[in-house]
Parts: C-alpha cells; structure tokens; sequence
C-alpha cells in the first residue's frame, strides 16, 4: 500500500471556476465579502482595482481572469481573500486581496509527484504553479504566490 505523504504546510484553498487551489494558510490574512472597489484607469483585466480595507488601500487582483477561467460568479458574488506575502529586503509584507469565486477550508495536503509541472497551463502561467496535491481524491493546484506577483509587477512595469 502506498504511503501518503501529507504536506508539513498547513494550505487554505479555494475554488477559480471548477478547479481547486490553495496558498500556505500563513499567507491569508482574512477573508471578506466583496464591498466596494474603485477602479484604476487604464489598469490590465485581472487587476479590478484598489478596496479600503481597514484604511488601507489594498490592490485586488482577479485570479480567475489571470489564470484565464470562465467567470461564472459576478465579483459581488464572490469572496475576497485578503493576503500578506512576506517580501525579501522589505520589513512589511505585500497586501494583496484575490478575488476566488469560493473559499474552501484550512487543512494539511497530500503531495502528488508530477513529472508534468505545467498541469496544463497556459505557456506563460507555468510557473505560478509550485506544486500539486490530493484532498478527497480531487487534485489541487498549490500557487507560487512570489512568483504570480513578480509576473504582475513586471506586467505593470
């Protein structure tokens, strides 16, 4: 019988259109309903704009666009997963709030060995995946956040 290997991170998942994800639960800081979001000008598609989040201005990116999904939920339907990803050479972590159409639940993760990294993702989003594991038999995507940030601020740029 084959032995599982649970992660030794503790992952919060969530659902982009019918695919399961998860981020290290160390990176989530809360998570919101949707309120209200001002727009930026000009701004790319997956990011929808800024949010006052206890008087702070948070930036919200809409992962479900970035990762190129069908929107099946409006953002008002959504839920708003406030994150703080620690940063090299900076004392403060990036806030960042996501947009995911559901959140799952907090739990430890079976690891998957995958000789294919890309899960068939687009060429250039590869990377923003790090690894893959099991929860009730269904596969989920465990996200690079660094490096899905490092590609929106060098878009930005």
């Amino acid at each position: 019988m084959e032995e599982k290997k649970l992660s030794e991170e503790t992952y919060f998942t969530f659902k982009l259109g019918d695919g399961m994800f998860a981020i290290p639960v160390s990176f989530v800081k809360e998570v919101l309903k949707f309120s209200s979001l001002t727009q930026v000008p000009k701004a790319f598609p997956y990011l929808k704009g800024v949010m006052n989040i206890r008087g702070s201005v948070v930036t919200v990116v809409d992962f479900r666009i970035l990762f190129g999904f069908e929107i099946k939920k409006t953002i008002e339907q959504s839920s708003i997963i406030v994150t703080e990803i620690p940063q090299e050479n900076e004392n403060s972590p990036m806030t960042v709030a996501l947009v995911a159409d559901d959140v799952d639940i907090v739990s430890r993760l079976e690891l998957t060995k995958s000789e294919n990294v890309s899960f068939g993702a687009l060429d250039n989003r590869k990377d923003f995946i790090k690894t893959v594991a099991k929860k009730d038999n269904n596969f989920v995507l465990i996200l690079d956040l660094h490096k899905i940030f490092q590609s929106i601020e060098s878009d930005v740029e």
